[in-house]
């Protein structure tokens, strides 16, 4: 590469268009010698260079050396005038790739200094970064945000999302779409687990809807979960489908391809983007959320599920895929109908701070009066980027069968 680089480097506009990213230190030894001469003609002659001036050059620079190193020099230079053309562009990237490495590396040596005790190497990190930060960085940005209307309605309407199946719910709060945050939260026992199967596995849900669902369990076993799915979507309680297998699995094969379920208990969420990347799902559910892992260090628990709910977020962006994160309720939500974002377990308000739309479901306390379970359910909207709407609905678990109706 050092030959086909020192070619493009014999033209002054390209020399000049590159200087800034050049250094010595990015050549071999042999070549680093005509890169030193390369720079100093370009700069004293202004014009573009042939190799055998390149070689008259050498001779000039180096009037005493041996017999040995010119051939050596005379080697390189014809291997630099026979080396393939590369395309400026293709030079450009190279050259700034190995400028990167080579600011990297120096500053890796810095690094090793200050472990051996040379303190004062941290101001020399400190001058290298900020004589190459402006030009480290990549500098293609992209264009900016359309401003075509007809786009912005599309990425921003219901047709670019996945519907709720639950009516009163759907008609305030349509559904979420690709790039999309949501929080699902509810005291222990509420059914947390069986609202999110019912938004993906009940009639009309997301598999219905022809979405690719991603769910991922790190509580209760999946082979559980993946029960109250079949449930959810034939209407068959546990006792029904152990009567008829058969007539389970003919029904199940509607969806069946499009819900795929992991145990994920020991996987942080690094191990947790890649399976993503694998499976390329239209929806993901994590389930509980709050135990996925996370890399660093961390001064209290709120902190670490803050970060950890704004790395959720920008998976949903960056993998373009709707994200549901069922999470617990806090101590403050127990026996209440209504539940706000307030009353997350763990978070003060930072979880709350990442999410797009936030549903806390809430219950009774306690039974019927003829002491019967009370099936009753309240949503509660508390957060809602993604419509506006704020407010509760009321509606109830049908939890024989894992679905929520209205």
């Amino acid at each position: 590469m050092d030959q086909s680089l020192l070619k493009n480097l014999l033209s002054s506009e390209f020399y000049n268009e590159n200087k800034s990213k050049l250094k010595r230190s990015l050549f071999s030894d042999e070549a680093a010698d005509l890169y030193g001469i390369l720079c100093d003609a370009h700069e004293k002659y202004q014009h573009d260079l042939s190799t055998k001036e390149l070689m008259i050059l050498f001779d000039l620079n180096y009037p005493v050396a041996t017999r040995a190193e010119k051939e050596v020099i005379e080697d390189l230079i014809g291997s630099i005038e026979t080396a393939p053309d590369v395309s400026p562009d293709v030079a450009h990237d190279a050259i700034e790739n190995l400028w990167r490495r080579e600011i990297g590396r120096e500053i890796a040596d810095e690094g090793i200094n200050m472990t051996n005790g040379h303190y004062e190497a941290i101001n020399r990190v400190r001058s290298l970064i900020e004589r190459s930060i402006d030009g480290y960085l990549p500098d293609d940005f992209g264009d900016p945000t359309t401003d075509d209307l007809d786009e912005l309605l599309a990425e921003t309407g219901d047709d670019a999302r996945w519907a709720f199946n639950i009516p009163t719910l759907g008609r305030s709060v349509y559904g979420i779409g690709a790039g999309e945050f949501g929080i699902i939260f509810a005291t222990p026992e509420t059914g947390k687990t069986a609202f999110a199967i019912s938004l993906i596995a009940g009639p009309g849900g997301f598999c219905e809807q022809g979405a690719k669902v991603l769910y991922l369990g790190n509580e209760e076993v999946t082979k559980r979960t993946k029960l109250r799915a079949y449930q959810a979507w034939t209407g068959m309680t546990r006792d029904s489908i152990v009567q008829n297998p058969d007539e389970a699995k003919r029904k199940y094969t509607a969806i069946k391809d499009r819900l795929i379920m992991k145990d994920t208990q020991d996987w942080d969420l690094d191990r947790i983007e890649s399976y993503i990347e694998k499976i390329n799902p239209d929806l993901i559910c994590i389930d509980q959320a709050d135990k996925v892992q996370i890399a660093g260090q961390y001064n209290a628990g709120h902190e670490r599920l803050r970060e950890l709910y704004r790395r959720l977020r920008e998976t949903s962006k960056r993998f373009e895929c709707g994200l549901l994160a069922v999470s617990q309720a806090s101590a403050d939500a127990d026996g209440k109908t209504r539940l706000t974002y307030t009353m997350m377990e763990g978070s003060k308000i930072g979880k709350a701070a990442e999410s797009d739309l936030i549903l806390g479901l809430g219950r009774h306390s306690g039974e019927n009066e003829d002491n019967k379970p009370d099936n009753t359910r309240f949503i509660t909207v508390s957060k809602n980027k993604l419509s506006g709407w704020h407010g509760t609905i009321v509606c109830s678990i049908e939890p024989e069968v894992s679905r929520y109706v209205a």
